[in-house]
């Protein structure tokens, strides 16, 4: 009977979707997508690139949790370009006493971890590439606000103010403040366009933080990327973003970053290994224990 219920909603929803691209405002919100839209003709220039990631991942057990975090920065060779950054431990389910979940708790570490990595390798790369919005982790990260966390979050967010070569790179943002339609500024962006292209970038500020937004499109037919810079930074700029990374995009995706994700990531039987190693695997699961009958 749930089932039945959840395919009518999704019937619903594909109805209302179809009523909505016939709409008169529908067509407003095109319009305004493909009038902020810059074509652009990129020109190759050799660029050192480095691609900031991370990856997480946590085995529950009776009053405890192991958890293993990895931060990588890479080369688009997968050469590293500055030591990862390796943590495995244990934690009792209250942090600190702070009552943040394991999910908060290890996004925000392993963020602090990646923004360490950014400023570090900004003085060896020309440009550097951060999966994720830093507006976004601004905007999250007053949830830290009453524990002892955010001020080591703060610490590590303050070095990467007005650092013009580091790029936040989101795919699938959200963000509507361009096209200001119901759905995210992207989403019209590619109906509306398909070439190499830019929109221009607008700064605003979060937490005492200059952020510039724009989107790019690295190839034909590609979805466009939402980039944010911690810096104030010109249309000429945003040019220079495309002809350093448009030769190396995979499907309109800088191809670094692509790397940097698959080697930061802690798959499940990973997790299992490092709890074997531990000596944790003859314990039972938090989920073990609720499956007892």
């Amino acid at each position: 009977m749930t089932l039945k219920q959840l395919f009518e909603r999704a019937k619903l929803l594909k109805q209302k979707l179809q009523e909505e691209e016939s709409s008169e405002r529908y067509r407003e919100w095109l319009g305004r997508a493909k009038d902020v839209w810059r074509h652009y003709q990129p020109k190759e220039v050799k660029k050192k690139i480095a691609a900031i990631d991370s990856g997480w991942n946590y085995r529950t057990y009776c009053g405890f949790y192991l958890y293993a975090i990895r931060a990588i920065a890479v080369a688009p060779s997968s050469e590293t370009v500055i030591e990862p950054v390796v943590e495995v431990d244990i934690l009792p389910m209250e942090a600190e006493g702070s009552g943040l979940s394991p999910e908060l708790y290890m996004k925000s570490i392993a963020e602090c971890y990646e923004h360490d990595l950014a400023s570090r390798a900004s003085n060896l790369s020309d440009v550097v590439l951060v999966d994720g919005s830093i507006l976004a982790r601004l905007s999250e990260v007053r949830t830290l606000n009453r524990v002892k966390l955010f001020r080591e979050y703060t610490a590590y967010v303050r070095p990467l103010r007005n650092s013009e070569n580091i790029l936040f790179i989101s795919k699938y943002s959200q963000d509507r403040s361009l096209v200001g339609g119901a759905l995210g500024d992207v989403y019209y962006i590619n109906k509306a366009t398909r070439g190499i292209g830019y929109t221009e970038p607008i700064t605003t500020e979060k937490e005492e933080v200059n952020v510039s937004v724009f989107y790019v499109r690295l190839s034909e037919n590609s979805d466009a990327i939402h980039v944010e810079v911690p810096a104030i930074i010109d249309s000429e700029y945003v040019k220079s973003v495309i002809d350093a990374l448009y030769s190396t995009a995979v499907k309109g995706y800088p191809y670094a970053l692509m790397i940097a994700h698959e080697m930061a990531s802690v798959p499940n039987d990973l997790i299992d290994m490092l709890s074997e190693v531990a000596g944790l695997s003859v314990l039972p699961t938090a989920r073990e224990v609720l499956e007892v009958g």
